[in-house]
């Protein structure tokens, strides 16, 4: 009975008892892996090796690109690095659209023949009847200025056959209160609407800055190889002027400019150019005007 005890006692299982294993040969079973362990030791040893794993897991992704792969580990500063640099891009974007905008939409007035006041994006219903004024109460006055233009009108040969009659050659009343001096100088070349010279050419020192004679937007501002770069700007009352052969642009198309605003460079660009000199024109519906009729230029170069 003893004897029988002993046996179900050594079969029961124990955490320190020592177990041998052995890896032998097949053919000649010579042992090659002999060592002896106990099961807690087994236990401690498959738990640290798990653990050194976790750790070298851990290291691997919080120090490496790996982490970048993980879904929602993806670094705070980061993520709001790269939110705030598309909040920059779409605010550029969205601002250029409506300088485009503005751009296409004063072309349309000008193409239409209406007048426009500044590139406001705000929309500009030009279709829109003004059914708020009352037009019975518009009264009608005869000026001066109006007057006396009939007077020389009735007095001028109503059918000749040129182009320009004598009267739209000799006056062009502005509305405009001041023409701004693009650039003072020389008048190297006057004005010639029979030999297609639709300006004036005023040679002056080199880098002289160009400025707009009235407010407006620029329409075009690019380069040619006949009139290098080249900038042209509407303004209200259907002005148009245009400035050529400049050294380099400051402003763009759909810029809004105020009268002596620098838009450009002095220079000799284009192939029209022999010296530094700014080619200046002036149009008014349609009508090429001499622009020293309107602006005083100095004619000796300071």
């Amino acid at each position: 009975m003893a004897e029988q005890d002993e046996k179900k006692e050594n079969k029961k299982f124990k955490l320190n008892r020592k177990y041998t294993f052995l890896m032998s040969q097949e053919d000649t079973l010579e042992p090659v892996v002999d060592f002896k362990v106990n099961l807690l030791n087994l236990v401690f040893l498959i738990l640290g090796i798990v653990f050194v794993i976790m750790a070298a897991t851990s290291l691997l992704i919080a120090y490496t690109p790996l982490r970048e792969y993980i879904p929602g580990y993806t670094e705070k500063s980061s993520m709001e690095r790269k939110v705030y640099e598309l909040y920059r891009r779409t605010d550029s974007i969205e601002r250029e659209l409506q300088r485009k905008d503005v751009y296409f939409s004063n072309l349309k007035l000008v193409l239409e023949g209406y007048d426009f006041e500044n590139d406001s994006t705000e929309p500009k219903d030009i279709y829109t009847p003004f059914l708020s004024i009352n037009t019975d109460t518009i009264e009608i006055k005869k000026s001066v200025q109006d007057s006396a233009l009939r007077a020389e009108f009735e007095e001028a040969n109503l059918y000749a056959l040129t182009a320009q009659s004598n009267l739209a050659k000799k006056h062009h009343y502005s509305a405009a209160a001041n023409f701004f001096t693009p650039v003072t100088g020389k008048v190297i070349k006057e004005f010639n609407s029979d030999q297609g010279h639709y300006g004036i050419d005023i040679a002056t020192s080199d880098n002289q800055l160009i400025t707009a004679t009235l407010d407006g937007t620029v329409i075009y501002a690019s380069w040619t190889v006949e009139h290098g770069y080249s900038i042209g700007i509407q303004h209200e009352n259907n002005y148009f002027s245009t400035y050529k052969h400049n050294a380099t642009l400051l402003k763009k198309e759909g810029d809004f400019v105020k009268a002596g605003e620098a838009i450009a460079i002095l220079g000799e660009s284009g192939d029209q150019a022999s010296v530094p000199h700014l080619h200046f024109e002036l149009w008014h519906n349609g009508i090429p005007l001499n622009p020293t009729d309107y602006i005083n230029f100095q004619k000796d170069i300071e």
